[in-house]
């Protein structure tokens, strides 16, 4: 039995569990290309994951990973995605968060995820 103390351990609880190496920021979908430029100006080596609506825009960045318009692909490669842009030594990912709806939410929540403090 665990004591009611405990903190439960289950993969997938701690608020970090899905952060890539690199420092995920979230920003509007609108705002993705404007800060992918501005972080690129500061020397960061960027990863960008371009929102659908954005798929014709050309981004200043060292990686760029298209979002797909399907929910559905897109919350099966979110991971690989991840892994992809830290495999490509980002030091810095700016992503926007899906509409909180359905399966968007999943998506969300694990970019949230990638997005949030980590383990000291």
């Amino acid at each position: 039995m665990v004591p009611a103390t405990s903190r439960v351990r289950v993969p997938g609880q701690h608020p970090s569990h899905y952060a890539p190496r690199a420092r995920v920021v979230l920003v509007e979908p609108e705002k993705v290309v404007a800060q992918a430029e501005f972080s690129q100006e500061l020397g960061h080596k960027l990863g960008v994951f371009l929102p659908p609506t954005f798929a014709d825009t050309p981004v200043k960045a060292h990686a760029v990973a298209a979002v797909p318009d399907s929910m559905t692909v897109s919350a099966r490669g979110l991971y690989g995605c991840l892994l992809e842009l830290d495999q490509q030594w980002c030091d810095l990912i700016v992503a926007s968060l899906p509409a909180e709806e359905g399966l968007g939410l999943a998506i969300a929540n694990r970019l949230r995820r990638a997005a949030g403090p980590r383990p000291s």
